[in-house]
């Protein structure tokens, strides 16, 4: 597998969208470098959600993805893009998430759910 792209809103210590743009390494490997407390494990925990639905570590319960510095209105998700065996797939995954209702002041919970586009399906949604 290799990563193409990599689209985090709300996730983790990001509060907003982040973008990664893994084709910009071209077919080099590449390292992800930084201090602690930079963000590099949130990145392996969003490759690990949107493909397995759970993070990267033991320790970092789904619930607890979602952006505590994000607003109540920033839909939490992360969207992968990756090549396999030639071929591109784009997996988003929703966790459960409390959103402002459309009307009132009340919570309204958005359930989680997965989105799968790649070659020999049609684009479907899941939990």
């Amino acid at each position: 597998m290799k990563p193409l792209h990599l689209t985090m809103s709300a996730f983790g210590p990001y509060k907003d969208l982040v973008e990664i743009d893994f084709t910009k390494f071209g077919d080099r490997m590449f390292l992800i470098n930084g201090p602690t407390g930079a963000g590099k494990t949130t990145i392996f925990d969003a490759i690990c959600y949107a493909l397995y639905g759970e993070a990267s570590g033991q320790y970092r319960e789904t619930s607890t993805l979602r952006s505590g510095f994000a607003s109540p209105d920033t839909v939490t998700f992360v969207k992968f893009v990756f090549a396999y065996q030639g071929k591109e797939y784009t997996i988003t995954r929703y966790p459960n998430q409390l959103r402002p209702a459309k009307r009132g002041d009340k919570q309204v919970e958005d359930k989680a759910h997965v989105e799968l586009v790649g070659p020999g399906f049609s684009p479907i949604s899941a939990i």
